[in-house]
């Protein structure tokens, strides 16, 4: 389990850093920066959105994901928060494992996956279907060797039509996320003192959904 801090920005994270001097020499790059690809589940009366919005302390989000612009592999992954802990459940997936039926419906695959029972278990009950496509170029920094940094932008949302059909939404915002053990707290507040970031919450799932005109609560 780890911890998560967002801050929400409204500019490219080399103007926003510009101001930060010192911010090269505690920094490394251990990652190129790469395209995410993600699409949300969730039932029909967006259970898992109303638990988010709600700031239940015990809730998940549902996803399948892949990187750049190749669908040949996928992650399956279920996003569990508890309290200010957070943890993901990731299970890759080959194309030639599944098809668009399968796709539709998150519970679908794992039905059929005797193996995989596994990951039925953290599923709830309710029946899950694709609700939201969001994609985004992310970058990532490592400061000090121990807090993970990740800089979200060009972020796009859309409206999946049986996985066949995407509305492109466009969001002017971008996104900074603090990622880090417990045992790291220290290092993470030292990061925000010397940074000056304002953390804010922000999920990607809600704000597209509010962008899509699915809901109105922002």
């Amino acid at each position: 389990m780890r911890n998560e801090i967002k801050i929400p920005v409204n500019k490219d994270y080399n103007l926003y850093f510009d101001h930060w001097k010192d911010f090269q020499n505690k920094v490394s790059r251990p990652y190129k920066d790469r395209l995410i690809n993600s699409i949300y589940y969730d039932d029909e009366s967006f259970t898992t959105a109303q638990n988010n919005l709600s700031g239940i302390s015990n809730r998940r989000k549902y996803r399948i994901r892949w990187y750049d612009n190749s669908f040949k592999d996928f992650f399956y992954e279920i996003k569990i928060k508890k309290n200010n802990l957070g943890k993901k459940i990731s299970l890759k997936v080959n194309q030639n494992e599944t098809n668009l039926d399968n796709l539709y419906s998150f519970n679908n695959y794992f039905l059929n996956q005797k193996e995989n029972k596994f990951f039925l278990e953290h599923l709830d009950s309710f029946d899950l279907k694709p609700q939201l496509k969001v994609s985004y170029l992310r970058s990532y920094f490592l400061y000090e060797g121990k807090v993970r940094i990740t800089f979200d932008q060009d972020i796009n949302y859309s409206l999946p039509n049986r996985l066949s059909k995407f509305n492109n939404i466009k969001d002017l915002m971008s996104v900074i996320e603090i990622k880090f053990l417990p045992e790291n707290y220290h290092l993470a507040l030292k990061l925000l003192k010397e940074s000056n970031f304002v953390p804010k919450r922000f999920s990607k799932y809600l704000r597209g959904l509010y962008l899509s005109g699915i809901a109105n609560y922002l």
